[in-house]
């Protein structure tokens, strides 16, 4: 009996170190395979890089050098590179989430027009294929704590397969909706096509990973099984569910839930000031193109939420230009009143405020109605372009754009604005009240600026700070405002106003040169005169004769 219990108890143990062998080995083997795909996706990603790049070098260079046939084997292989880099993106997400080290960072934001814009940039795509792509929202807003980057890889891979299974004249609906469920709300997102229809044996497996549900006649679209397998780990991690229905032939529908709480930080409260964050280098992530910024270059402001689109943007000006970056429409309005930069680069597309909002809010402030805006969008509709000429945008470009017309619309924008100084530069050299240049809303601003000078002109220490303080704005809003369209600074411009109107005095006769001087706020008639011969070319007295 002892032996029996001994033998028992010496197996029990001996099975139990066997499985806790097994399982230290089954951790480590999937360690192991966490790290070969992380190690294979980063050693991937760096020779697609170069690839992707050496590419864009050759097209441009097949265009200059014009290389019959080259044009079509560059795109295949821009193409299919970005295929593999996506592949090679999701591969590295899934190794994450085994793994447990892709987290969410939720922030509290408006969902509806956030899922409204990533279904727009497919817009492209559905007119190419001629298929009805319609996002309805039966409720206009919905905040709730979400990773945006993470919500995003979901309603891309569950539209790329939507569109992927939907014929020609094909419909695709986006539904968004609340739903409570007992006492929980629920932010539910359907995606609903006409397309082939999935098999009821395939249902349960097109979430595994690498499975590739084959229910058309001839395959026409090649895949990877990666993305729907991302899509629901993804919304798991989100603590969410995933459902489809489907009957073959008629089309299928993803039903994504999300559970609404409200814990996280709002995402306009996580944007500190505006003149910590960037009023020194670029965004995080330019990869040292802050290394090249010079002081005396321009500044361009890009409002931009794609972060590879600001990327690409800065590149093809870092050279030309000082590169800031705003991820909104309303990080970018606060970052055009704070700096007041020479020329602004807008999307038009953007969750919150779209950039037609962004640009007409411009354009009625006075702090900002004087900069050019150069508008980027993928709807290339005459609708859409009459729509963003209407708002005060002074150029309309389509996706995808030249780099090269990019630089010289800049470059032809800042020319003109580089003759409206001129003009205003010339009306102070003039004594002919006439020649005042304040027929529009810029020529206003400085109306108003000449009046609140004129009104403390005998005042010697009315200062910079004095003069913004009248106007409400900063000094620094002042100084680039007056920079911009006169080319002088506030400084200099006071002093020209008061020369000007020294000039005017002097044309009646009636005040000696030093009464002139007292009264337009030099108490130095020597410094006076010196001053009045460098700006006008002669001196006060041959002024008078």
């Amino acid at each position: 009996m002892v032996v029996a219990l001994a033998d028992r108890f010496y197996r029990f143990q001996l099975s139990r170190k066997l499985a806790v062998a097994e399982s230290v080995r089954l951790q480590e083997i999937d360690q192991l395979k966490t790290s070969l795909y992380t190690n294979i996706t980063h050693e991937f990603r760096t020779p697609l890089t170069v690839i992707l790049g050496m590419a864009d070098t050759l097209e441009s260079k097949a265009k200059d050098e014009h290389w019959n046939g080259a044009g079509q084997a560059l795109e295949m292989i821009q193409r299919n590179g970005k295929s593999l880099l996506q592949l090679v993106n999701e591969m590295l997400s899934l190794a994450k989430l085994e793994s447990g080290h892709l987290e969410l960072e939720l922030l509290q934001e408006d969902v509806i027009p956030f899922v409204k814009y990533i279904s727009e940039s497919f817009h492209s795509l559905a007119h190419e294929k001629e298929i009805s792509l319609t996002v309805y929202a039966e409720v206009e807003q919905l905040f709730m704590d979400v990773d945006a980057a993470k919500l995003a890889t979901i309603i891309s891979n569950l539209l790329s397969n939507a569109f992927k299974f939907t014929h020609e004249r094909g419909k695709i609906i986006v539904h968004l909706n609340k739903v409570l469920e007992g006492k929980q709300e629920y932010f539910s997102m359907k995606i609903i096509d006409n397309g082939n229809g999935i098999c009821e044996e395939e249902i349960p497996h097109i979430f595994d990973r690498f499975y590739q549900a084959d229910h058309s006649p001839v395959r026409q679209y090649e895949g990877t099984g990666i993305g729907l397998a991302l899509t629901k780990e993804l919304v798991e991690l989100m603590q969410g569910t995933i459902a489809v229905k489907s009957v073959p032939g008629m089309g299928s529908e993803f039903k994504v839930q999300l559970a609404i709480t409200r814990y996280a930080t709002k995402a306009a409260a996580m944007q500190p000031p505006a003149a910590k964050v960037y009023a020194a280098t670029p965004v995080t992530g330019t990869m040292g193109l802050d290394k090249v910024q010079n002081l005396d270059l321009p500044i361009v402001l890009i409002i931009e939420d794609n972060v590879d689109v600001a990327h690409y943007l800065k590149a093809a000006l870092v050279y030309r230009y000082q590169c800031l970056h705003a991820s909104n429409g309303r990080i970018g309005l606060d970052m055009a009143y704070d700096v007041i930069p020479d020329i602004i680069v807008c999307d038009v597309m953007m969750p919150g405020m779209d950039g037609f909002e962004v640009c007409a809010t411009l354009k009625g402030d006075e702090r900002t109605d004087h900069i050019p805006v150069i508008m980027l969008t993928a709807r290339v509709g005459v609708a859409d372009r009459l729509t963003g000429l209407s708002r005060g945008a002074d150029v309309y470009l389509a996706k995808p754009f030249e780099k090269e017309e990019l630089v010289i619309r800049l470059e032809k924008l800042l020319e003109i604005r580089q003759r409206l100084q001129q003009k205003y530069s010339s009306g102070f050299m003039s004594a002919n009240p006439g020649s005042r240049l304040h027929p529009h809303p810029i020529g206003s601003f400085l109306a108003k600026a000449e009046e609140v000078i004129l009104e403390h002109l005998e005042e010697e220490e009315f200062s910079v700070d004095d003069l913004s303080e009248a106007l409400c704005l900063s000094r620094s809003q002042v100084h680039r405002k007056i920079k911009a369209l006169t080319g002088q600074s506030t400084s200099i411009y006071i002093r020209l106003i008061r020369l000007r109107k020294a000039k005017e005095l002097m044309a009646t006769g009636d005040l000696t040169i030093s009464e002139v001087a007292y009264q337009v706020g030099f108490k130095s008639p020597v410094y006076f005169s010196q001053i009045f011969k460098k700006t006008f070319g002669e001196s006060p007295t041959e002024s008078r004769s």
